[in-house]
């Protein structure tokens, strides 16, 4: 029987929401010592901070602007949308909370990082049941998309 090669663990697997880090920002010393202190393994773990410089300070007006983007605002980002959906639960880089954090940030360039994953979303309106905020997250989803398409 051949040796089998040990399987190579992803980078940074104990981030929450990893699939929003790129792996060239997460730093994972083999050995980390401080003052005599081993804190190898995940306590070592360092994130490189990102800067975005691609804003679109209308990216939130035009989805407002769009069927079922009207409440965007009222979003204070309590993660209930994404919680409740059936579809993050199956593909962990549909977070609807965290399209709805980029628009509101006016963050372009990493709305068209994740454009893809918006159009995941099943419509099954789970979400804008389990909103506190009546924000109709749903609504949102189909909002983004149509604004991305529409790009001026």
């Amino acid at each position: 029987m051949a040796d089998a090669k040990p399987k190579q663990e992803r980078k940074g697997r104990f981030i929450v929401e990893r699939e929003y880090i790129d792996d060239s920002r997460i730093h994972e010393p083999a050995k980390l010592d401080a003052g005599g202190i081993d804190i190898s393994g995940r306590w070592g773990l360092l994130i490189e901070p990102r800067t975005i410089t691609s804003f679109d300070h209308s990216l939130m007006r035009r989805v407002q602007r769009e069927p079922g983007g009207a409440y965007i605002q009222r979003c204070f980002q309590c993660g209930n949308c994404t919680a409740a959906c059936p579809t993050a639960e199956e593909h962990p880089e549909f977070n609807p909370r965290y399209f709805i954090h980029v628009v509101r940030m006016g963050y372009s360039g990493e709305l068209e990082r994740v454009r893809r994953h918006v159009y995941q979303c099943a419509s099954c309106g789970r979400c804008s049941e389990a909103c506190p905020r009546d924000v109709d997250p749903a609504g949102v989803m189909t909002a983004i998309g149509t604004a991305i398409r529409r790009k001026p």
